[in-house]
């Protein structure tokens, strides 16, 4: 099981699209639909600054989310485009497993031990979730190539097809 150590501090969960109404409220997209975090949150990071969350409720679409300090539609519009952020270590996850931000800075390594380099990012491109390594690999995030997760030693172990 890895260790309490956090290697990315700060997790994007979502996007602020725009304000809602005239006190304040944010609607915010997820990045995961199906993720709480921000019902579960008690503060986030906006724009590089930390807010109590005031309130956070699902609606169609999205999240509305209430930061305390940003009382105005004009406040809530300076926000529009923004990441939302939540502390990695607010971020509980079951033994085994572990966000994709935790992959960051792993070193990817094949099945033979050869280093293939370091995972540099991590996006979806609409079927899955894909490692960059070095700029220049990309292995799909699925389990018929990610052979193991060793976040204690920042290793990945995957088996990518021939081309590589």
């Amino acid at each position: 099981m890895p260790s309490s150590k956090s290697w990315n501090s700060w997790i994007a969960i979502g996007k602020v699209t725009r304000p809602h109404g005239v006190r304040g409220a944010l609607k915010v997209l997820p990045y995961d639909e199906a993720a709480e975090t921000l019902a579960e949150a008690e503060s986030v990071r906006v724009s590089g600054r930390d807010f109590a969350v005031a309130s956070a409720r699902r609606v169609t679409g999205g999240w509305l989310l209430e930061l305390e300090g940003v009382t105005t539609r004009d406040a809530a519009d300076a926000l529009r485009g923004a990441e939302i952020e939540v502390a990695r270590d607010d971020v509980e996850v079951g033994e085994g497993e572990y966000l994709d931000a935790d992959l960051i800075g792993c070193e990817a390594v094949d099945s033979s031990g050869r280093s293939l380099g370091e995972v540099k990012s991590i996006f979806f491109n609409g079927a899955q979730d894909v490692l960059v390594i070095s700029d220049e690999l990309m292995i799909p995030l699925v389990d018929e190539w990610i052979v193991a997760v060793d976040l204690e030693a920042r290793r990945i172990t995957v088996e990518p097809p021939d081309a590589v």
